[in-house]
């Protein structure tokens, strides 16, 4: 009997030690799982605070420049093609920035616009628009570099990453298509909205010129399909000299367009 009730409390200790260790083991792992999570915080919060030094300072520096705003309207083409697309500008870094204004009607197939950037550098997009509308990031033959729309994968990232100024594109020619999104948006009203505008700003650190271009309805004469490489680059060329200087910022259009 004694025996008996000595290996019982035996094989009671064992346990309790055995439940005590796994205790402790398990407290171990989430004691560093709580650090790694700690870590991570502190890392992102490093992160935010730098960035949010780095917008403050170029904030502060841009405010020393006077910015000369220039502005060129146009007729859109018709025809949502890369070669038939509407030039705004070369993007240089610390040098130029570059807005849109315009409006897709309902039954439009799309806008298609045409920028360069100078040297490779993070690009920052910003866009303000009626619900509705999807804006795509293209190269010249149609690879899609960023997309607006939600669930494509790398190209929703890279969207959002370029609306926060951290995507960079190498140096060359690049194109921003605007269409509808396919879904139906209401105004105050309860009304479908058709016709829907919207403004695009293109910016590579600080800028010294505003290059706005009011986009406006395609007409027969600005809608010949399928231009070639010399009558495009004399079209771009055309667009390039008719900027004239304006009293207004591409901010302040940005915003009174839609009553910011």
């Amino acid at each position: 009997m004694v025996t008996s009730i000595l290996s019982s409390s035996s094989s009671d200790t064992a346990a309790s030690l055995a439940a005590a260790s796994q205790a402790i083991a398990e407290g171990k792992v989430k004691a560093a799982q709580a650090a790694a999570e700690l870590s991570s915080i502190g890392d992102s919060v490093a992160e935010l605070q730098a960035k949010q030094k780095k917008l403050d300072e170029q904030s502060t520096a841009q405010a020393k420049i006077n910015v000369q705003t220039l502005e060129k309207q146009v007729n859109k083409s018709a025809y949502a093609t890369t070669s038939s697309a509407t030039d705004i500008g070369n993007l240089v870094a610390d040098s130029t920035r570059l807005n849109v204004y315009s409006a897709l009607k309902k039954g439009d197939k799309g806008d298609v616009y045409r920028f360069t950037t100078q040297g490779t550098g993070s690009i920052t997009l910003g866009t303000v628009s009626d619900p509705g509308l999807r804006v795509q990031v293209m190269t010249r033959y149609g690879g899609i570099l960023a997309d607006s729309k939600e669930g494509t994968g790398k190209s929703n990232e890279s969207y959002k990453a370029l609306q926060k100024g951290d995507l960079k594109l190498d140096n060359g020619e690049y194109f921003i298509k605007v269409t509808h999104d396919g879904t139906t948006s209401l105004d105050s009203k309860g009304k479908p909205i058709e016709d829907k505008n919207y403004a695009i700003q293109l910016s590579k650190g600080l800028y010294k010129t505003d290059y706005d271009t009011i986009a406006k309805q395609a007409t027969a004469a600005s809608s010949t399909p399928q231009l070639s490489s010399a009558q495009l680059e004399l079209q771009n060329m055309l667009q390039t000299q008719s900027y004239t200087p304006t009293g207004q910022s591409g901010t302040q259009k940005l915003l009174g367009m839609f009553g910011g």
